[in-house]
């Protein structure tokens, strides 16, 4: 069963660095804010945002790769999504309104 665990990597691997890509696209345009309205607190709150998606990710990752089961890609994907989601409609807000 050699190939069963080969397919499981790559399958779990390439789920990861889609994820990867999705927050390194918050981070670009976190970073190159066109915006006219600028302020220091947004630099922090996107700092905040990335560091808190890429711990969720490599926890995500890790867990993935230690356990080993094929449930895991699909319900860790569908789980980082949806906190990442959460996070990013009550979370930002919330920490607007608590610098501001």
């Amino acid at each position: 069963m050699k190939n069963k665990g080969t397919i499981y990597y790559i399958v779990v691997h390439t789920v990861n660095l889609i994820l990867l890509g999705a927050i390194g696209l918050i981070a670009f345009f976190s970073v190159f804010n066109i915006s006219p309205n600028q302020n220091p607190t947004s630099n922090m709150v996107a700092f905040v945002t990335v560091v808190f998606l890429t711990v969720m990710w490599a926890v995500n990752y890790w867990h993935q790769v230690k356990k080993r089961k094929w449930f895991l890609p699909i319900a860790g994907t569908v789980l980082f999504v949806a906190i990442a989601y959460l996070y990013l409609e009550l979370g930002i807000s919330f920490l607007y309104d608590a610098f501001f």
